[in-house]
């Protein structure tokens, strides 16, 4: 065996080197304390959670829930700061009588269960730092769905 400090040769029944002192084949002692948080820290994925609020202060999870159980009276965009949509929605409902609020309570579903599947940031972006009245109105503007940018 090779001491692999100052590359003597070494007896195989030794722990140390003879003539450096080094040690030689031996595991590193076991310290059942050492780095035990940082290893699991990075191991461990960030959690997200629905109810955190981001930058803005408004959470998703909140909004989810407006959307899922005011949708049709525009719950949600009272809560994202989108007030011109929510009295929209509230106005449609109220004076069709409900006939126009199913049709809005079923858009607000899909958007509460949107809104439950994103990221904090992705929900920030689209509901709540946009300049448009309503997010179902930024994405008439943009035609994904067509395939190509309308003029």
């Amino acid at each position: 065996m090779i001491c692999p400090q100052c590359r003597q040769s070494v007896p195989d029944d030794v722990n140390f080197c003879p003539h450096c002192g080094c040690g030689i084949n031996q595991p590193p002692p076991f310290n059942k304390f050492a780095d035990t948080n940082q290893q699991q820290s990075q191991t461990t994925p960030k959690q997200d959670n629905v109810f955190d609020s981001g930058a803005s202060g408004r959470s998703r999870g909140v909004a989810a829930l407006l959307a899922i159980l005011l949708g049709y009276f525009g719950g949600h965009y009272f809560y994202c700061g989108k007030i011109s949509a929510g009295i929209i929605c509230l106005v449609l409902t109220l004076f069709t009588c409900g006939i126009a609020g199913t049709v809005i309570g079923i858009m607000a579903l899909i958007q509460g269960i949107l809104m439950l599947t994103m990221s904090q940031e992705q929900f920030e972006e689209k509901y709540v730092n946009t300049p448009a009245h309503s997010p179902s109105s930024e994405l008439a503007k943009t035609s994904h769905f067509i395939g190509r940018k309308s003029p």
